[in-house]
């Protein structure tokens, strides 16, 4: 082309005569002029990147990503562009190993070209964490927190990671200094509430999900977690009246909610209160999970304060089946349902095992004194 003449280094000019190459399907035009633009200005990340469609669309991978590296490499092409490219490999992180490697040296190289953009670091700490390297994925992110506080989704993943490692200090320390910085997050005071529950600090945890759940808005499922958790915390602090008003909001959104109709059921069925009720909910919540043994041994507690002995030993032998024979508590409610049926003798070994299992009743060792039950 004439212009090409007048302006033959003109990088700017090579590259649109080469997209319109393009548009015309006249592609081994446009790849000699991406080839010359390429020697004149070897850190034109755009070209770069062109030339690895180019190579993907004809079959050649490892020339394409050969190009996609020296894209990254480059410092004029926006760290923004590189990002939505890495995102793109999330999915496949899991799928390929070969895409799992390309994505890490990919984002290796953008936090070489980048050190200073944020945004670099963070990338590289969700590929982590997809990848669930999970601490290494925290120390990315707590990387990224250093040098600033306000970024709302870090926090989060530094504290889904804390959930997922049981780290309730680190829980504990995290959420309360996210919410110094960013005080109507919901989701850091459930985490805060949370936590505060397991070190039974249960003022402060009720007082954390009072509050986040009511800067919850159009998240139902988060707002599903905050009531269900301040039922658990009302009814360990026999606020029983708070507790069941909860799981009732619960049930009124999800009314098959089935860890909310175990927990509502089994707590009503300790209290000796609408066992009706509570019968109706666990059958409802096995009828959802099946052969789940913890369930199945709320049904059978259920029966046995409905004074159902026999149907409540079927129910209480499946759960045993169904992995909750290592639960002292379990074992347990199985002497307590034996020896209403009149086998003594069987119902004192189990709960001698359960006393070898530990966490039982603080009533197991007089049981086992007097072989007689007490509740």
């Amino acid at each position: 082309m004439a212009i090409l003449k007048e302006f033959p280094d003109d990088v700017e000019v090579m590259e649109i005569l080469s997209e319109l190459y393009l548009l015309n399907d006249e592609k081994d035009k446009a790849f000699e002029l991406f080839k010359r633009v390429v020697n004149i200005a070897p850190n034109n990340g755009r070209i770069h990147l062109t030339l690895a469609d180019y190579y993907r669309e004809n079959g050649d991978n490892q020339k394409s990503y050969d190009e996609l590296k020296l894209a990254f490499k480059s410092t004029e092409l926006n760290i923004d562009t590189k990002v939505r490219i890495l995102i793109s490999y999330y999915q496949l992180i899991a799928l390929n190993e070969e895409m799992k490697s390309q994505a890490f040296e990919l984002a290796e190289i953008l936090i070489e070209t980048h050190p200073e953009d944020l945004k670099a670091r963070a990338v590289f700490a969700d590929i982590l964490y997809t990848d669930n390297k999970f601490q290494e994925a925290k120390v990315q992110y707590l990387m990224v927190l250093e040098k600033d506080k306000t970024k709302s989704q870090v926090w989060s993943q530094v504290l889904f990671i804390q959930a997922e490692q049981n780290d309730f200090e680190g829980m504990l320390k995290t959420s309360k200094e996210a919410l110094e910085y960013l005080p109507t997050d919901p989701l850091f005071y459930y985490f805060n509430g949370v936590s505060n529950k397991w070190f039974k600090n249960y003022d402060a945890a009720i007082s954390s999900l009072e509050i986040g759940a009511e800067f919850v808005v159009e998240n139902q499922n988060l707002l599903l977690e905050f009531y269900s958790s301040l039922a658990d915390v009302y009814h360990t602090t026999d606020q029983h009246k708070l507790s069941d008003e909860y799981y009732e909001k619960v049930l009124a959104i999800d009314p098959d909610n089935v860890l909310v109709l175990n927990n509502y059921a089994y707590y009503l069925s300790i209290r000796k209160i609408n066992l009706e009720k509570a019968k109706e909910m666990s059958f409802r919540c096995n009828e959802l999970e099946v052969d789940n043994g913890t369930y199945q041994d709320t049904y059978a507690w259920v029966l046995y304060e409905l004074k159902q002995y026999a149907l409540a030993k079927e129910w209480l032998l499946k759960a045993l089946l169904n992995g909750s024979d290592k639960s002292a508590v379990v074992v347990e409610h199985y002497g307590d349902i034996l020896y209403k049926l009149g086998e003594v003798d069987e119902a004192l070994n189990q709960w001698k095992k359960a006393k070898e299992l530990g966490d039982a009743s603080k009533f197991l060792d007089q049981k086992i004194k007097e072989g007689k039950l007490y509740e």
